[in-house]
């Protein structure tokens, strides 16, 4: 664990934000649409809520270690060999999520940017690219982060307040109508986009004010559910349901219907677009840099920086394994969102209780 590296509590919630708002809320909306219609909302309050405790818990154990990262708490309570094989889950997790990030990227922006540029240039450019910053320690993105996060904030308010001209909040009602059976299967969608919060795991051992972490935690949660919240009405009222449920990524069609006064800005899509890579770019860095220091952790080299380059054709390969948009959410989602909860949620909850278990035997 290198002592010298610091994150600011202001910083650890801005790095938080910025992990996790990424692919998912562009097709968020569409999601909770199909899901359970207009009380699609339900969704993303009741996913915040189960992700609450997953924090507090991740939280406690750094709280219970101190001095220690990760990699040492895991490796003295579960023991090397189980922590290994908790490490490359965690690790494959990592890796196939870069790469369905860049794969929805790369088609995003093939359908409303570059029209005639393959997939294949720009996945490998943007992974490419995403190197420089990974590379760093963890308090350089937790900047990174610090300067994308405003930007979210901007963008998601002018984003509401240029779509209140045309909404419709007749298209919210009748609330209450959907079949709640769907709730289930809901949230294990609607948690896909909570997923980021992770960063945590890196950048919790370097929070300057211990004692301000799991607040900034808890603001950041707050925070990305109003987002989410604000673009699923957004999106509700200005498109029927039906529209809506056929709409893959609704937040860019919105940006390309919708007229400014003055028409002092054409092409709205575009400048959404280039935002939205922005903070994609700002999710995919601390994935990419957990990934590297995975394999630099299990290699026991000083540096991560040179495990990244040999990322790039894995990341690069897995994410053009998917042919097209349906293919990407059927197959490359599921295995995602089920190492997702195993690496999130079930690794963290056995240090956690593996780690309460040895305290109370010495105790």
């Amino acid at each position: 664990m290198k002592n010298d590296l610091k994150i600011s509590h202001i910083q650890l919630r801005a790095l938080i934000i910025s992990a996790v708002i990424g692919v998912g809320i562009i097709s968020l909306p569409n999601d909770l649409a199909n899901i359970l219609e207009k009380d699609g909302w339900i969704l993303i309050v009741l996913s915040a809520l189960l992700i609450f405790p997953i924090i507090f818990m991740i939280n406690h154990i750094f709280k219970i270690n101190p001095g220690k990262d990760y990699f040492q708490i895991g490796e003295e309570t579960l023991g090397k060999v189980i922590f290994t094989i908790c490490k490359l889950l965690f690790l494959a997790y990592l890796i196939v999520y870069c790469s369905y990030e860049v794969a929805i990227l790369s088609q995003l922006i093939k359908a409303f940017l570059l029209h005639i540029t393959p997939v294949e240039i720009i996945i490998f450019l943007f992974v490419l690219t995403s190197v420089y910053i990974s590379s760093m320690e963890i308090d350089i993105i937790a900047r990174a982060g610090y300067f994308i996060y405003p930007i979210i904030l901007i963008f998601a308010g002018i984003f509401f307040f240029i779509s209140l001209p045309t909404a419709d909040f007749s298209n919210v009602l009748p609330a209450f109508q959907s079949n709640f059976k769907n709730i289930p299967r809901g949230i294990v969608s609607t948690f896909f986009s909570f997923t980021g919060f992770e960063v945590l795991l890196f950048a919790l051992p370097y929070v300057e004010d211990k004692k301000k972490a799991l607040k900034s935690s808890m603001i950041a949660l707050g925070i990305i559910t109003f987002i989410y919240l604000l673009m699923f009405f957004t999106t509700l009222t200005q498109f029927y349901l039906k529209q809506l449920q056929g709409q893959n990524f609704s937040l860019v069609m919105i940006a390309k219907t919708v007229d400014l006064p003055g028409y002092f800005l054409q092409n709205l899509d575009g400048v959404v677009m280039a935002i939205w890579i922005l903070v994609v770019f700002a999710t995919f860095a601390p994935a990419f840099f957990g990934a590297g220091k995975i394999l630099s952790n299990t290699f026991r080299t000083k540096s991560h920086k040179y495990f990244l380059l040999g990322l790039v054709p894995v990341i690069y390969y897995l994410a053009l394994v998917p042919k097209d948009y349906i293919e990407l959410q059927r197959d490359m989602l599921k295995i995602l969102n089920i190492l997702s909860f195993l690496s999130i949620v079930v690794i963290p909850f056995l240090i956690f209780i593996v780690g309460i278990i040895k305290r109370r035997i010495k105790a």
